[in-house]
């Protein structure tokens, strides 16, 4: 998986919503309860919340907490600041503090409902960013639950799920996504990577072609051509053979090499290409691809066969001259 340095899937992802002046406008009245009277860090506190001064947010929140322990609206606007800081500990934090504050109130106070989805939203996403999987999953799935159509958290939900082996609900919540938001085209990726996990090439293949067609130059377009093109090698050789499937691992395999040149599975797919090269008695192409095979992974537990195969030569394709590898060498 793809993670970028904030722990989330690169080049997805809108920015998460619920800091903008709106949402923090529309939580000003939970400053106030139970906010005792003169309370001047806690003004200071929504005034630089809903100025975005996010530096001076967490200053003077953190002092309002101090002042005011329980007027729960404060971890609410410090959850924003930290979530805008990038601070996702802290903000996941604050916003099961806002959570715990409310859900523990008296029943006939009333509970302010909208904050308390955006609260376990933000929560949730925060911990996941923040590497504590183990908090963010049951928040996420609530998040899911109240809100079967925001793309977005079933994403980070789907990830999650896959992380902890749970094949199915990762499936589930992928699903939803490439239905919901089909920009968001990672999830197409690991809906493929889940149906090959399973042994089912057929759904694989579909969403990877998918993916490809949407995202080419994709951080997982790489991981999509090794699947892809091993897919299709499968079909090449299958008893019912795709004539076509041959040439379109070759393609991916290609494709492949481009983006990592000189990695592990670069090397096997250089091996793959001379094998299928060979098959069609391109006896230059499969020698070239030989040789990147034997200069990437000289070790490899194919290597003994392909060096003798450069000696003595391969079906259809004779020795080079002077019984020693030559890229130059032809049929």
């Amino acid at each position: 998986m793809n993670l970028g340095p904030d722990n989330q899937p690169v080049g997805t992802l809108r920015a998460l919503p619920g800091w903008s002046a709106a949402c923090l406008l529309a939580a000003g009245p939970l400053v106030a309860l139970p906010a005792p009277q003169g309370s001047g860090a806690v003004s200071e506190c929504e005034a630089a919340a809903q100025a975005s001064d996010w530096d001076a947010a967490v200053t003077v929140c953190e002092e309002a907490i101090r002042e005011s322990p329980d007027t729960y609206g404060i971890h609410y606007f410090l959850g924003f600041a930290y979530q805008a800081r990038q601070e996702w500990t802290r903000a996941g934090a604050a916003f099961e503090s806002f959570l715990t504050a409310v859900e523990g109130l008296p029943e006939d106070v009333a509970r302010p409902e909208e904050q308390l989805g955006i609260a376990a939203r933000s929560a949730g996403l925060a911990w996941f960013r923040g590497g504590d999987l183990e908090t963010a999953l049951p928040l996420l799935r609530r998040t899911a639950e109240a809100e079967p159509a925001d793309a977005e958290v079933h994403f980070f939900l789907g990830v999650g799920l896959m992380q902890r082996g749970d094949a199915e609900g990762a499936e589930a919540a992928f699903s939803i996504v490439v239905r919901e938001a089909p920009q968001i085209h990672q999830a197409r990726f690991f809906a493929a990577q889940l149906r090959y996990d399973a042994g089912d090439y057929e759904a694989a293949g579909a969403h990877l072609t998918r993916y490809l067609e949407a995202a080419p130059s994709g951080p997982l377009a790489a991981d999509a051509h090794w699947m892809a093109g091993s897919i299709a090698l499968r079909r090449s050789e299958s008893e019912t053979a795709d004539p076509g499937a041959a040439g379109e691992a070759r393609s991916h395999f290609a494709a492949l090499l481009e983006v990592e040149p000189d990695s592990p599975r670069a090397a096997v797919a250089h091996y793959f290409l001379g094998t299928i090269a060979a098959d069609r008695e391109e006896c230059d192409q499969a020698r070239r691809h030989y040789e990147d095979f034997l200069r990437i992974a000289p070790d490899h537990e194919r290597a003994s066969e392909v060096r003798r195969y450069l000696e003595e030569g391969f079906a259809p394709c004779p020795a080079p001259a002077g019984n020693s590898p030559n890229s130059q060498g032809l049929c």
